[in-house]
Formats: structure tokens, sequence, C-alpha cells
């Protein structure tokens, strides 16, 4: 779908040069796309893809081989848990974890780690959501997978969600820690 609207949009720019309302064509770039083996493909086999995706060590160290043996959900889990002590040592006095460690950690109103200096919608809107996706992943994928067994039992479904806990330990570590802003009554 992209490449075809970029094809299109490089049609129409070649056309208005050849009718002379334009004097250049813009070169846009070629989309930059994850490709991932066909599942048919050597080296397609989960374990195979997991090596190659998973690079951030906290999260290779703990879930690859819980992986590579079979066991989806505890390695879900441990990736998850990689992330939230990762987050609680960028802010060892809030003496939290999980949902209540995010949602204090993360908060729009008051961060104690952030991305921007939220002086824009758009950087506000990135700290919300963020906010929001690291609470969401601790009540939503590392309470189940630490609670119930089985709870991923598909190789494809657990790499999926290593993927994005890899996605969230690299967001943590890019944050800036700021002091909250305290609000003052009266």
């Amino acid at each position: 779908m992209t490449l075809r609207l970029l094809e299109g949009i490089k049609r129409f720019q070649e056309h208005l040069l050849e009718v002379g309302l334009a004097r250049s064509v813009l070169a846009l770039p070629a989309p930059r796309m994850l490709a991932l083996p066909s599942p048919t493909a050597e080296g397609s086999e989960p374990a195979s893809v997991f090596a190659r995706l998973i690079t951030e060590p906290e999260i290779h160290g703990v879930a690859s081989d819980l992986f590579a043996s079979g066991h989806y959900n505890l390695s879900v889990s441990e990736a998850y848990k990689a992330v939230d002590k990762f987050v609680a040592s960028r802010v060892p006095h809030l003496n939290q974890n999980g949902t209540s460690l995010m949602d204090q950690t993360f908060s729009p109103k008051s961060p104690y780690l952030r991305w921007t200096k939220m002086l824009t919608t758009s950087e506000q809107d990135e700290q919300q959501g963020y906010h929001r996706l690291f609470s969401g992943a601790m009540l939503g994928i590392r309470n189940p997978t630490t609670h119930e067994f089985g709870w991923v039992d598909e190789p494809e479904l657990a790499l999926e969600l290593i993927v994005f806990a890899q996605h969230l330990l690299r967001k943590a570590k890019a944050a800036q820690s700021s002091e909250p802003k305290i609000e003052k009554s009266g």
C-alpha cells in the first residue's frame, strides 16, 4: 500500500515536470521494512527469529533460553519483569513495581522519566501515550503471564510480545530523568 502510494506520488511529480509546472522531481526514499522469513524458509524457526530480533541484553538474558525451550509464557513474563526492573532502577526512590510504578514514573502531569520537555501537543501526546503503553503492558501482559500458566502458548505470539517488551525497554533507556512538578495549593 505505502509503496503504491509513493510510486503514485513520483508519477505525479514526473507529470508535473513534463508539463513544465515543476523544475525537479523529489527523490523519495524507499520505505524501510523488516523482512522476516516466510514460515517455510530456512532459519525461520521461532528461536532463530528470536535470536535475530531480541538484542537488548536485559531481555535476551532472561528470555532466550526459556523461549528456545518452548516455555513461551514464562519467557514473556521474564521479558516484562526485565522492563519493570529496569524502570524501577531508574527511579529507586519510588519503591514500586508493575502498573503503579509505570503510572507514577511516566505520569503525563508529573513524570519522573520523560522523552521531551513536553512543550508541544505532540510531546505531551507522546508522554501520555507511552504512559498508557507502559502501564497497560504491566497490567495486560506481565500480570497475566506471571499469574497464569499457559497464558501465552504460541511461539509467534510470545515473540510479538517480547519484541514489544524490547521496544518499551529501549524507550525507558532513552528517557530523561525529571523531577515531577509539585502542584501548589491555594
